[in-house]
């Protein structure tokens, strides 16, 4: 007779914040010969949990009864047996973690965690296909925030409100940037949205609040966490809530350990723009103020990115407002974006098919969000989120539609609700959601993503070779117009509105040029595998219309008595070319390696262009 053990994961990070555990393996063991079962299967987990070490997993293999993963959702099951020589018994609770829910990516992997959680004896339930028990478990905070420690895994769990009502009422849709107040500089922390309930969260690193100026050849911090203070902005940018540096100072915000929760008031109106519809954002940049309607660059830093003359690239997103129905109607708003390409000014093309993210819901754009009665958990039905999502293409949702639940017995989690798939028309129109559960009474923040090497197509322009002028050949983007249009009738223009205000952004999707060799290995009968002596020739080539910087750098294992020249750098448009002669007569014997390392002044609106390098080696 099988044995069906399943249940779900759960940790908390506060009271007011649960995540599930998800994609870590669960591992059971049979009970050692020196292991009271009855003392150990009546007593309270948060008596029984430990941290094990390397030799003490390694002692406990042989008792291993199975191991299996939790979904994305945090749920787990074991089907036991013969095969397990199990018979019912209690057995020990184990998970294996590599990383933490949400962790971001450093430098440091972390190293793997196992911890015991208790022992279990299973309250077996005989049914048709053999005994079935349920076990879910929440990990106490105060243990789970000690293992997100131990891998590096910081998160802030927030909540902002409206402390000009009676009572205080969440605010959705705000943008909450984190900031730790350090005695050389403040870092960036992270950014989140708040949902319709008011809660966010951001997760960072370590290395987040280590970092200074001089990153990474010092790395100091007054105390082991960041002293943290807050910023909250509008879908539009405005500023509602600016928290002074010295609030990081303060007893409850100082030294916060990897799990910290806050609530945030703000007592600025927040909300959609009024009842008109409005195209305001690229990404995080207005078009009004942030972007050059003359160059189509940006002239500032927002939130971390971009920066002056920053143009854009790869697929960006086009922010504002557009309610359900214009305003003193109740006919259905539908909206649109066109862009202009200079070399065709005559020519309005809607954003429309390729232009368009997205041919499933993973992939597309979130545009929106309802409210649902749904039983996601199987614990019973409650109010639940589900994203509406812009794709270019795949099956649309019927208009205004609600998912039908699920035909499960009592008690079976129905899992999240599908989303509500819009799909723009020939024409790029996309009508708004018309739901009553529909939050926001229309669609705010993102209203359409553009993938904008469709509409400007980059790739690797022509190269000069290493070491030459590379302006014979040079490539540069294009300033393209976007427009915004609403309308209630799609198909009579003369019902069409145009926004006045209209964005001009320069798209550039041109990989940067970058090429780089060594004058000795191409003359005479030199080679990559002959060792040089006294000359060293670096040939470079760096170039794009928005070079955000570039240099030469050389690296070794070898003692430099004295230390190598200055080598070729800069910073701006367009970049730098040449032969750069050094006499390495009295470098060491040693391998050494010449990097070309350049990056490109451009951003997605929210994602800036990372470093990109080339690498020769040459032997002395």
């Amino acid at each position: 007779m099988a044995y069906i053990f399943k249940g779900k994961l759960l940790a908390a990070i506060c009271p007011d914040c649960v995540e599930v555990v998800s994609n870590v393996t669960v591992r059971l063991y049979r009970l050692r010969d020196d292991q009271n079962s009855a003392e150990l299967a009546t007593a309270e987990a948060k008596d029984t949990f430990s941290i094990l070490t390397d030799e003490q997993v390694k002692a406990k293999k042989k008792y291993l009864i199975a191991e299996t993963k939790t979904d994305d959702e945090g749920r787990y099951s074991f089907t036991l047996g013969k095969k397990q020589k199990y018979e019912g018994e209690p057995f020990e609770i184990d998970v294996y973690i590599e990383k933490a829910p949400h962790q971001k990516d450093s430098d440091k992997k972390p190293e793997p965690i196992q911890f015991t959680i208790t022992t279990l004896q299973p309250q077996w339930r005989r049914t048709p296909n053999g005994f079935v028990a349920h076990w879910d478990y929440t990990i106490p905070s105060r243990f789970w925030c000690y293992i997100r420690a131990k891998l590096g895994a910081w998160v802030i769990c927030g909540y902002v409100y409206d402390c000009r009502t009676k009572p205080p009422t969440p605010i959705g849709g705000v943008k909450v940037i984190a900031f730790d107040r350090d005695w050389l500089q403040d870092d960036e922390l992270g950014l989140a949205f708040t949902d319709s309930n008011g809660k966010f969260r951001i997760d960072y690193t370590i290395s987040d609040f280590e970092k200074t100026p001089f990153t990474p050849i010092i790395n100091v911090e007054c105390t082991p966490g960041p002293d943290v203070y807050f910023r909250i902005e509008a879908y539009d940018g405005t500023l509602l809530l600016e928290e002074p540096k010295s609030r990081g100072r303060d007893a409850d915000r100082e030294n916060v350990g990897p799990c910290f929760c806050v609530k945030l008031c703000v007592e600025e109106p927040v909300g959609p723009p009024g009842e008109n519809p409005f195209f305001t954002h690229v990404g995080d940049f207005n078009i009004a103020s942030d972007i050059s309607a003359a160059t189509g660059l940006t002239n500032k830093q927002k939130f971390g990115h971009g920066g002056p003359d920053f143009g854009f690239f790869s697929t960006i997103k086009f922010k504002g407002y557009c309610p359900k129905t214009p305003f003193g109607s109740t006919l259905p708003l539908h909206y649109r974006f066109l862009y202009v390409h200079p070399d065709d000014p005559g020519n309005e093309i809607p954003v429309t098919g390729n232009l368009v993210p997205g041919t499933t819901a993973t992939t597309g754009m979130v545009v929106g969000a309802r409210v649902l009665p749904w039983d996601t958990l199987g614990t019973g039905i409650q109010n639940t989120f589900q994203d509406v999502i812009i794709q270019r293409s795949g099956t649309a949702s019927a208009p205004d539609s609600l998912p039908t639940p699920p035909t499960v017995p009592p008690g079976t989690p129905w899992g999240p609700p599908p989303p509500h798939i819009l799909i723009p028309d020939a024409d790029g129109w996309i009508r708004v959601d018309q739901s009553p559960n529909l939050l926001d009474n229309g669609f705010y923040g993102t209203l359409m993503g553009f993938r904008s090497h469709v509409a400007q197509p980059g790739g690797t322009p022509p190269l000069p070779g290493a070491g030459n002028d590379p302006a014979p050949v040079q490539e540069n983007g294009k300033i393209l117009k976007i427009i915004f249009e609403t309308t209630t009738d799609p198909t009579n223009p003369a019902l069409f509105q145009r926004q006045i205000s209209q964005a001009h952004i320069l798209v550039n999707n041109w990989v940067e040029v970058r090429q780089l060799d060594i004058k000795q290995f191409s003359i005479g009968s030199a080679g990559s595998c002959t060792g040089l002596t006294s000359d060293l020739n670096i040939l470079y080539t760096a170039d794009h219309e928005l070079m955000r910087d570039w240099k030469v750098t050389i690296n070794s294992a070898a003692t430099f008595t004295v230390p190598p020249p200055p080598l070729p750098s800069g910073v701006g448009p367009r970049g730098g070319f040449g032969d750069r002669y050094i006499d390495i007569s009295s470098w060491p014997s040693c391998s050494y390696r010449v990097w070309l390392t350049t990056q490109r002044a451009l951003t997605t609106g929210e994602v800036d262009d990372d470093a990109d390098s080339t690498l020769v080696t040459f032997c002395k």
